[in-house]
């Protein structure tokens, strides 16, 4: 192939690539037309979908991202993306564009820009984009120039540079926003030190970790009205809240009808006739199934029991069905039988647990309940009115067929040397005395070709679905939400209290039912809105306006923490008593049975960043660690939920020569992660600050 053309087909792989991980683009080429192709006279689908700051997202821009991103998946993995997949696309497409509709207006109102220049030199330069260099690498990490100048420069080629050119255009413009927000962002002498301590210090030490919630008894503090309001006064912005609600709803699930279940039953029952009427099963088959064929031979146990029951029972050539199974309607045909080399067993059981250590008491019952089933008695019965096994008094004790692997060994052994019709027991396994009936033995193998249709919810059913929801929320203003759910035996759910724009637990995070909330009053019903399962209709429930959460309802989480912080107080104290104790070469082990059944805990040789366990979590164990010199018992040092007292054996010097050698790279790193962390904040308060109007539950229902 010439180098030319392979080139022409990695650029279009690159584009590709480019489109599905580089948002900005799907953004900027379909959404924001900075390159003045696109047809400003649109028709309806220009109807915004949404608004930030005033500046409109139509509904064009909007779903054209989200079918770009959708053939993104659609060519990554093969397959369709569910619905829930394709609400997600939805959401992470909507999350771009206000981001970068963001950015915009921040990058207009800086008057940053890129020139062409600028722009020549990014894509000509020295350092081409990380993005276009990589399609251009080798494995051994070498870049062609050669080829990639050959392909930038090939005017066939062109289309695909005009689209990665404007895409470059925004990408240094969102890097100059973000420089700019990153300017004055440093390092201090101080943090790189503190970081090559943590990653470079290694120490070994012993410690108590005292927990006062099981060492200090609630008897030993006194809590007064006063230290909680106190407690209240200082961390006033702490029960600052937001405005919330509730809402109260009732579901309309989506799936097949009887109807649709009909309309497949007679298109199978068509393919039946044919196949009656001398057509070609297999024809049939490639023609209708919504699987394909395979020549795979099936033991017992691994058909759905509907089917296997019906296949081992044919013949060679018979046509089994219309089976309805959980996965759809089949029609089977029987291909093959042959001999198998493993066996496969059905047995039906009665289990008698163990409880506690009455091992003698179980196997007397199940003796008795072997007796009874050799003098006669139904093994099925005997499991519904004996068996501790769950779901005993519906399977009636029928395990179904299996093969060796499946049970455990006793169990297995017991049954894979007994006769079918024979009763055994008392078997003893790990959980319990079991009494078996071999109902049947078959080392049979079956090829079959199976037809399945699946049962899909048609539009009509959907429609008619929505309809009733519909019709429900016109009822339930005019006669009452309560009185119309039970009149149509739904069930009331209610939400907890969420905050505007936030998530709903057992809903997730809905524009729709969130806008309800806010803009109803209480006892407001809903029109019908769309769930990923289906639809349902809402009622405002509860109504709480931002404000200060008054005392009377924190006062019992502020006696929690006010509790715990007079307790870590107390054993504090304990523990600086417990230490005047010490004499010249005491360890810890000396006061620590003061304290229970309090353990001496050990750490050797790690570092801060690589400790494990609850100090790892805690900053003041690793300031303690910093401060003191080997050989040192700390004072007790006070955690938010511990009290420590650290003896620091051994701590490796701080090594000048090589802080100064890895200064470089850790200023880069800590630099970097600083800057990054900078703009993420300014970006999360821009879109605080934002007056953002999300219409989409008007366009998808």
């Amino acid at each position: 192939m010439p180098l030319l053309t392979r080139i022409r087909e990695r650029m279009t792989t690159i584009f590709a690539i480019f489109a599905g991980v580089f948002v900005v683009y799907i953004v900027l080429d379909w959404g924001m037309d900075i390159t003045g192709r696109k047809n400003s006279n649109r028709s309806a689908e220009s109807q915004m979908i949404g608004t930030v700051n005033g500046k409109g997202i139509s509904y064009r821009e909007f779903s054209d991202a989200v079918q770009q991103n959708i053939e993104n998946q659609r060519a990554q993995t093969g397959t369709e993306p569910e619905e829930t997949q394709v609400d997600l696309i939805r959401d992470q497409v909507w999350s771009s564009l206000v981001t970068q509709y963001l950015y915009n207006g921040e990058i207009e109102r800086l008057d940053l820009s890129v020139s062409n220049q600028e722009l020549i030199d990014a894509v000509r330069g020295g350092n081409p984009p990380a993005f276009l260099r990589s399609q251009f690498t080798d494995s051994t990490g070498t870049f062609n120039r050669a080829a990639y100048d050959a392909a930038i420069n090939d005017p066939r080629n062109k289309p695909i540079m005009v689209r990665l050119e404007a895409a470059i255009r925004e990408q240094q413009l969102q890097q100059k926003l973000k420089s700019v927000v990153e300017t004055g962002v440093t390092v201090t002498e101080g943090e790189l030190r503190q970081k090559f301590r943590d990653e470079n210090i290694y120490f070994s030490a012993a410690y108590l970790d005292l927990e006062p919630n099981r060492l200090v008894p609630d008897s030993m503090v006194t809590i007064t009205d006063d230290d909680l309001r106190a407690y209240y006064d200082e961390h006033i912005r702490t029960y600052r809240r937001e405005a919330t609600r509730k809402v109260r709803y009732v579901r309309f699930m989506v799936g097949p009808s009887a109807g649709d279940t009909a309309y497949v039953q007679k298109e199978m029952e068509d393919i039946l006739r044919r196949a009656k009427e001398g057509a070609d099963f297999d024809d049939l088959a490639t023609a209708s199934s919504s699987i394909p064929a395979t020549d795979v031979f099936y033991v017992r146990g691994e058909l759905d029991p509907g089917k296997e029951s019906a296949v081992f029972d044919a013949q060679v050539g018979d046509i089994i069905g219309p089976l309805l199974e959980r996965d759809g309607m089949h029609l089977i045909k029987v291909q093959e039988f042959r001999d198998g080399k493993n066996p496969a067993v059905h047995a039906q059981h009665v289990l008698v647990r163990v409880e506690g250590t009455d091992s003698a008491a179980a196997l007397a019952k199940a003796r008795d309940i072997l007796k009874r089933a050799r003098a006669g008695e139904d093994i099925g019965d005997l499991a519904v009115q004996f068996s501790d096994e769950p779901g005993a008094s519906t399977r009636r004790g029928d395990l179904g067929w299996f093969g060796r692997g499946r049970m455990v060994k006793p169990f297995e052994d017991a049954v894979f040397s007994a006769k079918a019709g024979q009763i055994l027991g008392p078997v003893k396994t790990q959980f319990g005395y079991h009494v078996i009936k071999v109902l049947g033995r078959d080392s049979r193998e079956v090829k079959i070709r199976d037809i399945r249709l699946p049962i899909e919810t048609s539009p009509k059913t959907e429609s008619d679905i929505y309809q009733k929801s519909q019709d429900f929320a016109y009822f339930a203003r005019e006669n009452g939400f309560d009185k119309e759910a039970g009149l149509n035996n739904l069930t009331i759910t209610e939400s907890p209290a969420f905050e505007r724009d936030g998530t709903i637990p057992g809903l997730g995070s809905h524009q729709a039912i969130n806008r309800f909330a806010f803009e109803s009053e209480p006892g407001d019903v809903s029109e019908s809105i769309s769930l990923t399962s289906g639809y349902a209709v809402f009622t405002v429930s509860e109504v709480k306006d931002a404000g200060l959460r008054p005392f009377e309802e924190v006062k019992p989480s502020i006696e929690t923490v006010v509790k715990r912080e007079k307790k870590i107080a107390a054993l504090s104290s304990m523990a600086a008593e417990a230490l005047k104790t010490l004499k010249p070469g005491d360890s810890l082990t000396t006061i620590a049975p003061r304290f229970g059944d309090a353990k001496v805990q050990y750490v050797r040789d790690v570092t801060i960043s690589s400790a494990t366990g609850r100090i790892a979590r805690d900053p003041v164990f690793a300031g303690a660690v910093d401060a003191l010199a080997a050989g040192q018992i700390s004072k007790p040092i006070t955690g938010p939920r511990s009290v420590y007292v650290i003896h620091l054996l051994s701590k490796t010097a701080f090594d000048t020569a090589s802080y100064q050698a890895r200064r470089p790279a850790m200023l880069s790193a800590l630099l970097l992660q600083k800057r990054n962390q900078i703009f993420a904040d300014w970006t999360e308060l821009l879109r605080e600050s934002a007056e953002i109007v999300d219409n989409r539950d008007l366009f998808y229902r």
